[in-house]
């Protein structure tokens, strides 16, 4: 059979260190596993072929023998990069339970047979003003969510009485499925399908949930916004999400934060912006202004003679987080040219140009010297 490239299958070149394997390979891995692909055929495949290329040009030892050609591609059922490397017959399904310690996944067959064991997420937008969300504040959050039915106390019957073991998994809630593949025996353990993975049997269901055994309730909760959240970003509240049907936990409360722009900052991570427009006057005498900041309003003596755009820079007067790490404050002056002035008002300006010099405007002098230089040889 012919030998298949498994650099390209990679997506490196043969030169590559076997960090850089490692690298792609996990990035891969994660963006083919099953769990992100229920029921597509083709991305399993591809993530056996990630798996089968990894083993091979992962290994130090065995990548040397591919590269030089020794390694035996053939047989009756091809060749098994797998073999003698501690993974056992039952196949891929060991291989994704690696997946889920080293990635965060739940592997296939975990998750069929846990599905009744865990109530689904449910999403929420909380809408923060600006400064809510660099100060932090609390927060009511009402929505609806799928709880235990109190009355038959999840299991959906009318009372004990009325619900028998499944005959098919004998109680377990689980069934074991084996299937041949090319790699060997793959043994999968999954939820029954006749009881959904109860074990029970309802022979006359509960007149309050109609035999679901959950219901859906409104939930108000209020919540405690960190300093410092971002737009976008997502707060998860573990167990307040949907219960499941039967037994088991709930699932969580994913909370999407989305902050109105402010008007007057700008954020740069745990960095603030702000421009602050002073008169012409203060520009060039140097006066007190007012700056904003999360904490309040201060005011800052601004020295005589500053340009506009000129920006000042205030430590630790930006965005503090819960864990009290703090970002900085950008200041940029704005001088504001006066308009609408009267007659009167122009002729002081007029005298005030008179009696200053050149060197009163040192980039004016700069400027004009060195129009000097390029014209005036």
């Amino acid at each position: 059979m012919p030998v298949k490239d498994y650099y390209k299958i990679l997506g490196v070149s043969k030169s590559a260190s076997q960090d850089e394997i490692k690298s792609a390979y996990r990035k891969l891995a994660k963006q083919y596993h099953p769990d992100l692909h229920p029921g597509d055929n083709a991305a399993a495949e591809k993530f056996k072929e990630i798996n089968e290329a990894y083993s091979v040009v992962g290994d130090p030892d065995k990548r040397g023998k591919y590269d030089r050609g020794e390694m035996d591609m053939g047989g009756a059922s091809g060749y098994n990069p797998f073999q003698g490397s501690g993974f056992t017959a039952t196949g891929f399904d060991d291989i994704f339970d690696m997946f889920s310690d080293a990635f965060g996944f739940r592997s296939s067959s975990r998750r069929r047979s846990s599905q009744s064991s865990v109530g689904s997420d449910i999403t929420y937008t909380i809408q923060l003003t600006f400064m809510e969300s660099i100060l932090g504040c609390k927060k009511p959050v009402n929505f609806t969510r799928v709880e235990k039915c109190t009355a038959c106390n999840g299991t959906g019957a009318k009372d004990d009485a009325h619900l028998k073991t499944c005959d098919k998994c004998g109680g377990s809630g689980q069934v074991r499925r084996v299937q041949n593949t090319i790699f060997g025996q793959q043994i999968t353990v999954g939820a029954c399908d006749k009881c959904g993975g109860t074990g029970k049997i309802v022979t006359e269901s509960c007149k309050v949930c109609g035999g679901k055994g959950v219901v859906n309730k409104n939930k108000v909760i209020n919540v405690s916004i960190p300093a410092g959240v971002e737009n976008g970003a997502v707060l998860q509240l573990a167990g307040e999400g949907n219960a499941p049907r039967g037994n088991g936990r709930n699932g969580n409360l994913l909370l999407e934060i989305s902050v109105r722009p402010s008007t007057l900052f700008k954020r740069d991570n745990l960095d603030l912006y702000v421009t602050v427009p002073v008169s012409f006057s203060t520009a060039v005498c140097g006066g007190q202004i007012e700056i904003p900041a999360p904490d309040g309003v201060f005011i800052h003596n601004l020295a005589e003679g500053t340009n506009n755009n000129e920006t000042l820079r205030f430590r630790g007067k930006g965005i503090k987080t819960a864990r009290g790490v703090t970002g900085d404050l950008f200041v940029t002056i704005s001088v504001e040219v006066p308009r609408g002035v009267t007659r009167s008002q122009k002729k002081v300006l007029e005298e005030f140009e008179r009696d200053c010099s050149i060197k009163n405007y040192a980039k004016r002098k700069a400027y004009l010297d060195e129009i000097a230089k390029i014209y005036n040889k």
